[in-house]
């Protein structure tokens, strides 16, 4: 004789056996997502790590450029920017391009000396450029000490126009680089206002401009470091932006976008050779 099950008990048993069925799918679920939630941070990690070793190599690349320069120029670097002018506008000639009459844009005398200047003079993660003339940025040069950097044309008392080679501050020459394995050459660029490609020294002691120096710092943007490639060609990284003691809150937040941004070290030490 077959035992008879009501239909209630068919339906508790089947919804006890659905209840649990959920339960495991949830579980199931929520590891399932913890996985990915772990494995995507270890991908971005891996990224990022990608992206900072592709860094490094660009400024050891741009700082070989710069040596071969050296040699072919008496053993001074390129210079930072020069201007002259022609006819009734001004072609400037800076380190990692030149613009030309019309508005055009050619590489700079460091390009010369590099294989791929588009991508070597980008750092992979800037990504702001949207021009021609921003294509050759992410990263800035040493100009208060190493680059010469040239000032706007100008009439002398005589009416003679000066420009060029004339209008120029001279960086240190090779004989007063004596701490190369300390001074940064080129690095990571940043400030407020997105990249910049003319480095500058805490001190102030050769712009005279706290605002020119506080627009002239390095971007930390490899996981809190800032990567650099010094004047004896090694690269390495910074771990921590500083301030100057020029800095206050205004010109942090406003100029230099403090802590995204900041200076290499707190003194001249990263920058000036001597």
């Amino acid at each position: 004789m077959s035992k008879r099950v009501s239909c209630g008990a068919v339906k508790r048993s089947a919804f006890v056996q659905r209840a649990f069925t959920l339960i495991e799918v949830l579980v199931t679920t929520s590891i399932i997502c913890l996985l990915i939630a772990l494995a995507t941070s270890g991908i971005r990690g891996a990224f990022a790590s990608a992206k900072s070793s592709a860094c490094s190599s660009n400024l050891r690349h741009m700082g070989v450029a710069a040596h071969m320069y050296a040699a072919t120029n008496r053993g001074s670097f390129p210079a930072a920017v020069i201007y002259f002018q022609e006819a009734s506008s001004i072609r400037t000639v800076a380190w990692d391009f030149e613009s030309t009459q019309g508005g055009a844009t050619k590489p700079g005398a460091l390009t010369t000396f590099t294989d791929h200047p588009l991508n070597a003079m980008q750092c992979p993660e800037f990504q702001t450029a949207t021009t021609s003339s921003q294509a050759l940025t992410g990263y800035n040069y040493n100009t208060t000490f190493i680059g010469h950097e040239g000032f706007y044309p100008e009439v002398d008392q005589d009416g003679v126009m000066q420009d060029g080679w004339s209008r120029v501050r001279l960086g240190l020459n090779a004989s007063q680089q004596r701490h190369a394995a300390n001074v940064a050459l080129f690095a990571d660029a940043g400030f407020r206002g997105g990249s910049n490609k003319f480095m500058r020294a805490p001190g102030n002691t050769v712009e005279l401009d706290v605002g020119m120096i506080h627009a002239g710092t390095s971007a930390f943007c490899h996981a809190g470091c800032c990567n650099a490639c010094f004047l004896d060609g090694h690269s390495a990284s910074f771990s921590a932006p500083c301030t100057s003691a020029f800095s206050n809150a205004q010109l942090l937040k406003f100029v230099t976008d403090f802590p995204k941004n900041g200076f290499l070290s707190a003194d001249d030490s990263a920058y000036d050779p001597r």
